[in-house]
């Protein structure tokens, strides 16, 4: 592959990984936004939103889960933005990116278990956002194995 082609191709990625974080930003803001004013959203395609939601694993320490969602959907966009602003930058800012889509798929793995085998109840946002994270992990997992394939050491 040239080296204009590759840098296209990077290039593309970590316009995705903005367009993936915005998205999920987006469906966090909004879940948190009903969240924190004590609802819990209109629930589309399911009908355990306020199950999920409602339950004790709808909140860390008093504050809805939406909310540190959004925060991780936050810090992705910023690395992936930074990425394509300061290219010097992208081998931090790929493993910052990495390690925050990793919690987030770790978190939205365990929330997902919990619906499925505790809850007994879907929440159409947390299937959104479970997908989006996944999405995210695979993004900066190529972006990190890019960034480290270009640096001189690597």
């Amino acid at each position: 592959m040239s080296r204009r082609s590759a840098a296209t191709r990077t290039r593309a990625l970590y316009l995705f990984a903005a367009a993936l974080a915005l998205a999920g930003m987006a469906v966090a803001g909004y879940l948190a936004f009903e969240n924190l004013q004590g609802n819990t959203g209109v629930c589309v395609g399911v009908h355990g939103c306020s199950t999920v939601q409602n339950s004790r694993y709808g909140e860390i320490l008093g504050v809805p889960i939406s909310v540190p969602g959004f925060l991780a959907y936050a810090v992705l966009l910023l690395a992936a933005v930074l990425s394509l602003r300061t290219p010097l930058r992208r081998p931090e800012l790929a493993l910052i990116g990495f390690l925050a889509s990793v919690v987030g798929l770790l978190m939205s793995a365990y929330l997902t278990y919990i619906e499925a085998f505790v809850l007994d109840a879907w929440c159409s946002y947390c299937i959104v956002s479970a997908l989006l994270m996944t999405a995210l992990f695979i993004t900066w997992s190529l972006l990190l194995g890019s960034a480290v394939r270009q640096t001189p050491d690597g």
